[in-house]
């Protein structure tokens, strides 16, 4: 009896140690996602860039079916629906814009001690109006201690033709 008992001590106080680990890689990838918002408020292209992995970082958006019919429409020569680029290319384009701002929602992170998968509902603005909105998924990785982003894929529904309900 006391040898189980001391085994589920030890599996429990493992359980706990692992769950509080992740608990607090969490915590550093909700910083993550606070500090991006805020470099796009702040146009703070030092802090974002060191937000990502040093070497390649997919950025691919994609335009839902309803929005690409309706540019369609205005413009026919559109013949693709999404963009790659890169996370630098981005910062600079927010610098030479406006006021810009990014919102999460419904952010679902999952991990371990290594990697992460991040979630969310995501909608970007620009002078205080939606431009667009839809949903972004980011995988990370934890590089010598630090979780960097690694990839950023994203759907894009034109506010102009769909705004999002509930704004």
């Amino acid at each position: 009896m006391k040898t189980t008992s001391f085994i589920l001590f030890i599996l429990l106080s493992f359980h706990s140690v692992s769950a509080q680990e992740t608990s607090k890689d969490k915590e550093e990838i909700h910083q993550i996602l606070k500090s991006f918002m805020q470099c796009i408020i702040k146009k703070d292209s030092t802090t974002f860039n060191n937000l990502f992995f040093e070497g390649n970082v997919n950025w691919i958006g994609v335009t839902k079916e309803r929005s690409q019919a309706r540019k369609l429409q205005a413009k026919p020569t559109i013949t693709t629906n999404y963009f790659t680029d890169t996370y630098t290319y981005f910062i600079r384009s927010i610098i030479r814009d406006m006021k810009s701002e990014e919102k999460f929602e419904n952010i679902v992170i999952q991990n371990d001690d290594a990697i992460a998968s991040v979630t969310f509902d995501y909608s970007f603005w620009s002078e205080d109006s939606m431009t667009n909105w839809g949903k972004e998924y980011w995988q990370m990785v934890k590089i010598n201690g630090k979780w960097k982003i690694s990839s950023v894929i994203f759907s894009i529904e034109l506010s102009k033709y769909y705004p999002k309900k509930g704004n």
